[in-house]
C-alpha cells in the first residue's frame, strides 16, 4: 500500500500544477488575445491612413499629368523629373501597404499561440481529473498509483501530439492584392 501521505503529496502535486499552469495559461490567452485587438485595430487606422495618403498622391499625380499635358512652362527635364517623382511616390505607397501585410501574417502567429495555449491547458486538466483518482483514505498500492501515473502521462502525451498535429506551421498571407507571402 502507498503511504497516505506520498499519495496526499501526489494529488497535491497533480492539482497545483494543473490549476496554477491552467492559470497561467488562462492569463496569457487574454494577453495574446488583447494583443491580437490591439495589433489589428492599429494596423487598421494605419492602413486608412495609408489609403488617404495614397488617394492624395494620386490627386496630386493627376494634376500635374494635367500640367505635363498642357505642357505649361515645364521644359522637358522638368516634365521627366516630375514623372520620376510620380512613379518614385507611386513605389513608396505600394511598398507600405504590402508593409500592412505582415499584420495579417502576425495575427496567425498569435491565433496559433492561442490554440496552443488552450491544447496546454486542455493537457493540464489531465492532470487535475487524474488527481481525483488519488484518495488520500484509500487503499491504493504503488503498483496502482504507477499505473494512474502511466496512464496520466499517456493522456497527456496523446494530447499534446493532438495538438502539435493540429497546428499548421505555416503562415501565410493572402488577403492583399500585390502578392502572397509565405514563412515558416
Amino acid at each position: 500500500m502507498a503511504s497516505q501521505k506520498m499519495r496526499q503529496e501526489l494529488k497535491r502535486l497533480l492539482l497545483d500544477t494543473a490549476s496554477g499552469g491552467s492559470r497561467q495559461l488562462t492569463e496569457v490567452e487574454t494577453d495574446l488575445v488583447q494583443t491580437n485587438i490591439l495589433l489589428g485595430e492599429a494596423i487598421q487606422k494605419l492602413g486608412s491612413s495609408f489609403m488617404e495618403l495614397h488617394n492624395a498622391v494620386l490627386a496630386q499625380q493627376q494634376e500635374i499629368a494635367l500640367i505635363i499635358a498642357d505642357k505649361g512652362n515645364l521644359s522637358a527635364e522638368d516634365i521627366a523629373r516630375l514623372q520620376e517623382i510620380q512613379e518614385e511616390i507611386t513605389l513608396h505607397v505600394n511598398a507600405s501597404v504590402t508593409g500592412l501585410q505582415f499584420q495579417d501574417m502576425t495575427s496567425q502567429l498569435l491565433e496559433r499561440i492561442v490554440r496552443r495555449v488552450i491544447g496546454l491547458r486542455d493537457a493540464l486538466g489531465v492532470l487535475s481529473a487524474n488527481s481525483f483518482e488519488i484518495t488520500p483514505d484509500s487503499s491504493q498500492t504503488i503498483e496502482e498509483l504507477e499505473q494512474l501515473l502511466k496512464n496520466t502521462i499517456e493522456s497527456m502525451e496523446d494530447r499534446l501530439v493532438a495538438l502539435e498535429n493540429g497546428l499548421w506551421k505555416t503562415v501565410r498571407q493572402t488577403r492583399m492584392e500585390s502578392g502572397d507571402i509565405e514563412l515558416f
